[in-house]
């Protein structure tokens, strides 16, 4: 809160309002120690007002009800994910003791790929955006999710104010050197990156995959089964009735040492429906691309890392199928859900060279309850919880919280000029969607 000083307790009514609130567009919340046209330092302490199940204590996450909610409370988030914020904690911890400075996070430019905006009390706005020959789609599908998690949530203004730059490449370049930015993948040496979502929780139309949430039903239609327009109900496919290979389609220039060890040792074994496809070649790609929710149809699924992280991992690990996967470098918001081993297990992993890939598949084929019981691990564990709608907005709140937990400064929307005249440093996201 504001309080009013004494010397202006005889200004005319209407100067106080004005003042009043141009204060409040420059200076925002909390009392600030240094005041610069860009941002202003945080006080000392600024709790976080609790919040609440709005009474209704026993609330328990049902994916039928809740998977697409993407206005879940804070509390509610926690209780449905309790592994998702893994990420988000190490990159907090990090940061426990020394918090990021202005001048820190300013000096990270704003390269091609990248996004630079601005979230005040709930709402985003765009500061800078650079060109985008080759990720247009992706920018515009990040900032369209981050967007609808944050208009989805009642108590957006509740959030904290923060300044934030993040990239639409495959990974964040000069990760160590500049300041923090927001990346779709990270490594563990990657200090100054925090994860976000990814683009295709929105869309993914350069591979021919639409809305996830499209793509899901198409899933579950797949493996649950599904009522056609005129009111038949199509069955699904049941496990064991899937075709007993391991499927993988994709590129071999986005990361040639590992996928092609996958290609080598997938070679000449019955199992294997491995192809690779050029991208550059329409004639290769109608002949060799695979709609993504027909992975689904087969029993088991192979997954390979790109130049970083490979977009399909989410929608494989939404099939009730056995996804197989080299030992992960490239760390994404959902993997602390990963389990490879006991009876939770919910992928299987190989060696980062696939040497032992054929002895576990047929390990696998030859015992097909334990491919079941992980392939329906999966889809408890991913398809209906951590890879739901709901699962995602929760997390972009929650990158917002610690982010700004980690920043000694909030950012001032609205800088003065030497004429003393104000000017917002961003656009409203909406009034910039209708621009670009």
């Amino acid at each position: 809160m504001f309080t009013q000083r004494p010397s202006f307790r005889y200004i005319a009514t209407g100067a106080l309002v004005s003042l009043f609130t141009l204060t409040f567009l420059i200076i925002g919340t909390g009392t600030p120690r240094e005041l610069s046209s860009k941002y202003i330092l945080k006080a000392p302490s600024r709790p976080c007002p609790a919040s609440s199940f709005s009474g209704n204590q026993s609330w328990d996450f049902v994916v039928e009800r809740d998977g697409n909610n993407h206005g879940l409370s804070e509390d509610q988030c926690r209780t449905a994910f309790p592994k998702l914020y893994n990420e988000l904690d190490k990159s907090s911890a990090l940061r426990a003791d020394r918090h990021f400075t202005y001048k820190e996070f300013d000096s990270r430019t704003v390269d091609d790929g990248m996004v630079r905006g601005i979230i005040d009390r709930g709402e985003l706005y765009i500061v800078d955006y650079a060109p985008m020959p080759a990720t247009a789609t992706r920018a515009r599908a990040t900032l369209n999710s981050l967007y609808r998690a944050l208009t989805a949530f009642p108590d957006r203004h509740l959030l904290p104010s923060i300044e934030f730059t993040f990239t639409t490449e495959d990974f964040a370049g000069d990760p160590n050197g500049s300041g923090p930015v927001w990346a779709y993948s990270k490594r563990d040496s990657d200090v100054s990156v925090w994860l976000m979502p990814d683009f295709g929780y929105w869309a993914w139309p350069e591979v021919q995959i639409g809305p996830y949430h499209e793509v899901r039903r198409r899933i579950a239609a797949i493996d649950d089964g599904e009522f056609q327009g005129d009111g038949t109900y199509v069955p699904g496919l049941q496990f064991q009735e899937k075709k007993k290979q391991l499927v993988w389609r994709g590129s071999l220039a986005t990361n040639p040492p590992v996928r092609a060890k996958l290609l080598k040792s997938a070679l000449d074994h019955s199992w294997a429906s491995v192809r690779v496809i050029d991208w550059d070649n329409e004639n290769d790609i109608r002949f060799n691309l695979l709609p993504i929710e027909d992975h689904c149809r087969y029993m088991f699924l192979a997954h390979a890392e790109g130049r970083s992280f490979s977009g399909r991992g989410k929608y494989l690990l939404n099939c009730r199928s056995v996804v197989i996967s080299h030992a992960l470098e490239w760390r994404e918001a959902h993997h602390a859900a990963l389990v490879s081993s006991g009876p939770d297990a919910n992928y299987v992993e190989v060696d980062r060279d696939f040497a032992d890939l054929p002895r576990k598949m047929e390990y696998l084929i030859d015992n097909p309850e334990v491919a079941e019981r992980i392939a329906n691990n999966a889809v408890r564990t991913f398809r209906d919880r951590y890879l739901t709608p709901a699962a995602e907005s929760c997390y972009w709140r929650q990158l917002v919280r610690q982010y700004a937990a980690a920043c000694d400064f909030e950012p001032v929307l609205f800088s003065t000029t030497r004429d003393g005249k104000t000017q917002p440093r961003g656009v409203p996201y909406d009034t910039w969607l209708l621009m670009h």
